[in-house]
């Protein structure tokens, strides 16, 4: 009998090893993690160019291209064929005359929104408008990035940052701040706009006894589910909201930027103007959700003082050398947040220009940096988020 129990003991010795809880390997610091940008494919276009990637309809079918500098619209496929080419800026019944305020975006395989200073406008793939959805009010504009992705879309709702009803209303300042709505959501079926989302009440913007700039408050929007995702240009906050209670975030996120410098508050209640320092402090360009309650972060830490001032009285007047030199010590770049600590800069291989279109982590399509390379034809690169 004893020799017959050994194996029974042998095995529920085994089987309790195997049970036990695997050991867990700890993973390393989002803070000492070293990312990069790596170039795996590439679209080419036949064309000769400054062409960027705006969009690529859900079905994956067509890319949806403008060039820089002529404003002239591209649709391609995967391959990269031109299946469509014309120009909507300018004159023309169907066209646009302001100017285009951000990057078009698919709303169906067949149709995309073109976003302008002063309306929406819906055009399908063959560029015949569909329509146009005006503003009906002048919009508080200071900065425009017609190269930003500033449209968020969920269901027949448009989440656009083009605000400005109360200043139309005769608000300044303060009192601006106090009334202001920082976004407008256009309804696609009704064509309708609708303000929405004060600043909210922990953010720098909402004073009752400091003026700011609209140039420091120039807003970001990102909507990813059910969340809608703000941030303000000189502010190292995020702010989440559920889609369906705007008028308060659910969370508040601060950005441990080793080094963010803030603008200083307005002289006086005309929010429209701005001072040349105002042009080198920290800044959020973009906030793009990524997954697993991850950001990735385009931003500029600015400069201090005793950093800018010389460089402002050295390079009196020539702006293109100002920003030049301001360039060379501003820390400048994308990181990725994950609601507590950020990742070093993530490393961008210098072939790479502007990041224009985030499908997944595994999908990140860049521009060209046209001053690494001169082609006789259009490259977007397609790259994926990997650690070193």
């Amino acid at each position: 009998m004893k020799n017959q129990l050994l194996p029974v003991w042998s095995l529920a010795f085994f089987l309790l090893a195997c049970t036990s809880e695997p050991e867990e390997i700890p993973q390393t610091p989002l803070s000492d993690r070293n990312l990069e940008f790596e170039i795996y494919d590439s679209l080419v276009v036949d064309y000769l160019g400054n062409l960027i990637l705006m969009d690529i309809s859900p079905d994956g079918e067509s890319f949806l291209l403008i060039d820089q500098n002529t404003d002239s619209i591209f649709v391609t496929n995967p391959e990269g064929n031109i299946l469509n080419k014309y120009k909507l800026a300018g004159d023309g019944p169907e066209n646009y005359t302001e100017s285009r305020s951000g990057l078009a975006k698919f709303i169906s395989p067949e149709e995309y929104l073109l976003p302008t200073s002063t309306a929406i406008y819906r055009y399908n793939l063959d560029g015949k408008l569909g329509e146009k959805y005006e503003l009906g009010f002048s919009p508080n504009i200071m900065l425009i990035v017609s190269n930003g992705d500033n449209l968020g879309l969920r269901e027949n709702k448009v989440y656009t940052t083009m605000s400005g009803r109360a200043m139309e209303e005769g608000k300044m300042g303060i009192e601006y701040q106090k009334v202001a709505n920082v976004l407008e959501i256009l309804d696609l079926e009704t064509g309708e706009y609708t303000p929405t989302t004060p600043f909210p009440r922990m953010s720098r913007f909402s004073s009752e006894t400091e003026s700011h700039t609209s140039l420091a408050y120039y807003a970001n929007v990102a909507v990813n589910g059910d969340s809608v995702f703000i941030s303000f240009r000189n502010e190292p906050t995020i702010y989440s909201y559920h889609y369906t209670q705007l008028d308060s975030p659910a969370r508040v996120m601060d950005v441990p930027f080793g080094n963010f410098i803030l603008s200083e508050p307005a002289e006086d209640e005309d929010q429209s103007g701005f001072r040349m320092r105002d042009l080198f402090v920290g800044t959020i360009n973009s906030v793009i959700p990524i997954g697993d309650g991850q950001y990735m972060i385009d931003y500029l830490s600015g400069l201090k003082d005793e950093e800018i001032n010389p460089i402002l009285s050295e390079m009196s007047g020539d702006f293109s050398k100002i920003f030049e030199e301001a360039n060379k010590i501003n820390t400048a770049g994308r990181v990725i947040f994950d609601g507590k600590s950020i990742s070093p800069i993530i490393h961008k291989p210098k072939l790479l220009g502007s990041l224009t279109k985030f499908v997944s982590q595994e999908e990140i399509w860049f521009a060209l940096n046209f001053s690494e390379a001169e082609n006789d034809y259009s490259v977007i690169y397609k790259t994926r988020l990997i650690e070193k």
